[in-house]
């Protein structure tokens, strides 16, 4: 299948050459130059615009935010991708379900499927075909272009409405969100009891949350409040001020959701002893 990939950073470089290593043809496009190292030469082309990564039956797209979507897909309110009907878009940036919509609409209106693919997962797992892929669209279209997506990972899929997809990463992301907000404050009190936060993380990770998250999470901040390091912020406030967001649209009550999202700016701008905050690393997507 020739893919268009739009975006090359973190997640879009081994997300573009793991397909491409697998024998599918690829378009590969990003905003700033000097991405395309290591992309096999035989299968991956470096296309001058985003739209021409477009012409393909499947283009990719692996953007950071709701912003630079827009920015690359919009143009005075023209979708990038109208020249190219039958096109399947399969968008894996971290979105909100606003955008998710919008992107559904347009591309129906021009006769194209769209898919919300959203990936749970570190750039290394990408690299490795370990991402879990949340998908959400119609249902043919995502059957089309499984064979791709599964050399990134298992394939979940979510539903025929798009956005859905999207609450679902959210909800993903606000949960991890918790699990810093907590495992922070709990290593702040132990350690005010003279106990070493290693070992406190220790026996979260081993007995109660033995799971990849809580243990690289946890060993991270447990090593930054024993060195009495800067205070490192929450790279997931976004997942909960998005599921906030979405709760409010639907009327429901969720009580944790509206605090964490309530202290995110506070938590964000809160600089560390050198006067910095110091961020975690994006490892759990």
């Amino acid at each position: 299948m020739k893919v268009g990939v739009i975006g090359l950073g973190t997640m879009g470089q081994p997300i573009a050459q793991r397909i491409a290593r697998a024998g599918h043809e690829i378009l590969a496009w990003n905003r700033t130059p000097g991405r395309f190292d290591g992309l096999p030469r035989d299968t991956a082309v470096a296309v001058r615009t985003a739209g021409e990564a477009c012409q393909a039956e499947l283009v990719i797209t692996v953007l950071s935010d709701d912003t630079a979507v827009e920015a690359v897909l919009f143009d005075d309110g023209r979708l990038l991708t109208t020249g190219m009907p039958g096109l399947i878009h399969v968008c894996m940036s971290t979105i909100s379900d606003r955008l998710a919509r919008r992107l559904a609409a347009a591309h129906e209106a021009a006769g194209q499927a769209y898919i919300s693919a959203p990936v749970f997962g570190p750039p290394d797992a990408a690299a490795a075909g370990r991402l879990l892929i949340a998908a959400g669209g119609p249902r043919s279209a995502v059957e089309r272009v499984r064979p791709v997506l599964e050399v990134l990972g298992r394939v979940q899929f979510i539903s025929e409405d798009p956005a859905a997809a999207n609450v679902v990463k959210s909800a993903g992301n606000f949960l991890m969100a918790a699990v810093v907000e907590s495992l922070r404050d709990a290593m702040l009190i132990v350690h005010g009891a003279g106990v070493d936060p290693r070992e406190f993380a220790g026996i979260v990770t081993q007995s109660l949350f033995p799971t990849p998250v809580y243990q690289y999470l946890g060993g991270l901040l447990a090593a930054r409040q024993a060195q009495g390091g800067a205070r490192v912020p929450n790279p997931f406030l976004r997942g909960a001020e998005q599921c906030a967001d979405t709760a409010r649209k639907q009327g429901v009550d969720a009580p944790l959701v509206k605090h964490i999202d309530g202290q995110s700016a506070g938590r964000q701008a809160t600089p560390g002893p050198a006067g910095q905050a110091t961020p975690v690393p994006s490892r759990p997507q």
